[in-house]
């Protein structure tokens, strides 16, 4: 967990001024400042409001839960503090006050099952229907977790994790669709019997102004927690290693659709059930790896329980500080239908715009998310079939086929050896992608040698075509960029003396060609030599062999010039952007540099 924050200099100000924030920033939100309620100023009293709330650090939620269709005021307390009774109060005087279209249609509390957010909504009910009558106020407690077996909860009942979020969209939309406050408790009723959700996470989220060395329940390097909480709760189980995420996600599936577990079972469904899922990011993990969860997931269900949701929605929806915790939850809008909802309605209800700031409006309009027919994966390009169907040339280029491959292979193999020490050094200096693209390519090369035997016919330009197509296909970033446009033009050039019937040696075409694969690079990149890049290594090498044809003498020179740009600073890419290099006199090899060495090293077998 990190420890470290954006804080203000007095951390009193941290919810509050998160509160204003949201306030300014959206016009149908208004801000109740002294008691931390935010709520939607175009509530209008002749709906059902719904209220909820609880300890701040979850953001979005709760606040981003408050608006049209949805909550109509949220009620936060401090850091993981439930709010108080005055809090919860507000929250409701203030929906009982917006509007004047007619008599006042009641309150849902929409509450998350933990004490005390049970203790402070339930102190607000209880003086509310002294108020206005037992007939009044409700309280929906959502309780989604399934990952504490009944026998560990039957006291305190089920925790709250990011199915509050669905619950609060269709009872939400419900009311807004003029359904009276029963309907709409009923309603939420099914809705939460009909959710269920569970936690993974990597460790336990570090809170603003408690001590690292105190943190309870810290994961080491290699664990996972699967089932902790909101708030740094344990969970039901702790691994010593890091599982993918196929085994992951599907033990976390078992847990909820698991009918013969039973300790668990609280998850009713059939086959032919609609469902919908949601992957919830409590603040810490990445974007790619919460898509590549949302993908194993969509799998996993697919293939082991022939479910494919006829709704998807992932985010940050109910977080946890910067927690590197996800939740999957299922909601089985089939065993939440009821003859007023039914399956349809639940979708319309879902469907149906919103201004709350955390749910997302994506727009559906077939009966499953998942429609292959979107994703193409045969698309047939300009240039597909170039691979492998490189032309054999009436002018070609030809060497001992053992030779060809040997360099080649040789050339890759090198590349792959040197992967860890070329990853490392960019790591230093740049972004750390630069040793695996070039063993990416290399990997691919290899496997073109193996596999299609494409040194077999002796070619080199057949050969050299083959690794034109895996530099723009496989390779990626920079350098394979760098690499293919010299590389093209250099076989451009080769092919166009070879058309007039030239009867150069292959050295001597080369020794013509390679300088104007410089001059088409130099049209491209601003890089040259000093410049701490590829071409410190490329122009070198390009101008002793195009002077000398001598490849023993060019492929030294390129060592002693990759070697070089260690005492070199950098001036172009992304090392230029790292600190502190105004001191260093000595840096580690540019890895762009070093890799165009291993492969031209190869030329002189």
């Amino acid at each position: 967990m990190s420890d470290k924050h954006f804080l203000p200099s007095d951390t009193g100000k941290l919810v509050p001024n998160c509160l204003r924030a949201i306030t300014y920033e959206y016009e149908f939100l208004s801000l109740l400042d002294k008691e931390k309620v935010i709520y939607n100023n175009e509530f209008d009293r002749s709906k059902v409001a719904l209220i909820s709330g609880g300890g701040s650090g979850h953001e979005p939620g709760f606040y981003g839960l408050v608006g049209s269709g949805m909550l109509s005021a949220a009620a936060q307390g401090d850091i993981f503090a439930s709010p108080n009774y005055k809090n919860v109060k507000a929250a409701e005087k203030v929906c009982h006050e917006l509007g004047d279209s007619g008599e006042w249609a009641g309150c849902i509390f929409i509450i998350t099952n933990y004490t005390g957010d049970n203790l402070y909504f339930g102190m607000a009910a209880q003086d509310l229907i002294a108020r206005y009558g037992n007939e009044k106020i409700r309280i929906l407690r959502v309780t989604d977790d399934v990952a504490i077996k009944k026998s560990s909860n039957s006291l305190v009942g089920r925790r709250t994790l990011a199915g509050i979020t669905i619950v609060s969209k269709l009872a939400g939309a419900a009311s807004q669709n003029g359904h009276n406050k029963d309907e709409v408790f009923e309603f939420g009723q099914k809705v939460i019997a009909s959710t269920a959700s569970v936690n993974a996470g990597l460790d336990h989220v570090h809170i603003p102004g408690h001590r690292m060395d105190v943190e309870f329940g810290k994961l080491g390097k290699t664990q996972l927690e699967i089932g902790l909480g909101i708030h740094n709760e344990p969970g039901a189980q702790k691994l010593d290693y890091i599982p993918s995420n196929e085994e992951l996600v599907f033990t976390l599936l078992d847990m909820i659709l698991n009918k013969e577990d039973e300790g668990r079972g609280f998850f009713n469904y059939s086959n032919g059930d609609k469902f919908v899922l949601l992957i919830n990011n409590l603040g810490g993990i990445p974007i790619i790896e919460e898509k590549n969860i949302l993908h194993t997931t969509l799998e996993t269900l697919k293939e082991k329980y022939d479910i494919i949701p006829a709704r998807i929605y992932t985010g940050t929806f109910f977080t946890s500080f910067n927690a590197q915790i996800f939740t999957i939850t299922l909601f089985n809008a089939t065993t939440a239908a009821t003859k007023t909802f039914t399956t349809d309605k639940i979708f319309e209800l879902l469907d149906e715009r919103t201004n709350a700031t955390c749910w997302p409006n994506t727009i559906f309009t077939g009966n499953e998310s998942i429609q292959n027919d979107r994703i193409i994966r045969d698309f047939v390009g300009y240039d597909d079939d170039a691979p492998n169907t490189v032309k054999e040339r009436s002018q070609d280029l030809r060497i001992d086929p053992e030779k060809l491959e040997k360099i080649i292979r040789t050339a890759a193999e090198r590349v792959i050896k040197k992967e860890p020490e070329l990853t490392d050094w960019d790591t230093k200096m740049g972004d750390g992608d630069c040793g695996y693209g070039l063993r990416t390519g290399a990997e691919k090369v290899l496997h073109k040698l193996e596999v299609d035997k494409i040194a077999s016919s002796g070619s080199i330009l057949k050969v050299l075509h083959v690794v034109l197509n895996v530099l723009k296909d496989d390779m990626g970033g920079t350098l394979g960029a760098i690499i293919f446009i010299f590389m093209k033009s250099v076989i451009n050039e080769v092919e166009e003396f070879l058309r007039e019937n030239s009867n150069l040696t292959i050295n001597q075409l080369f020794a013509f060609a390679l300088p104007v694969g410089l001059e088409t690079l130099y049209t491209y990149t601003k890089a040259r030599q000093g410049h701490r890049t590829v071409m410190d290594v490329l122009i070198p090498f390009v101008h002793s062999f195009s002077e000398t044809q001598d490849i023993n003498k060019a492929v030294r020179v390129a060592y002693n010039a990759a070697e070089g740009t260690r005492s070199l600073k950098p001036k172009l890419g992304r090392a230029t952007y790292v600190g502190g290099l105004a001191d260093k006199t000595i840096f580690p090899p540019d890895p762009g540099a070093y890799g165009i060495y291993e492969i031209i090293s190869a030329l002189t077998l």
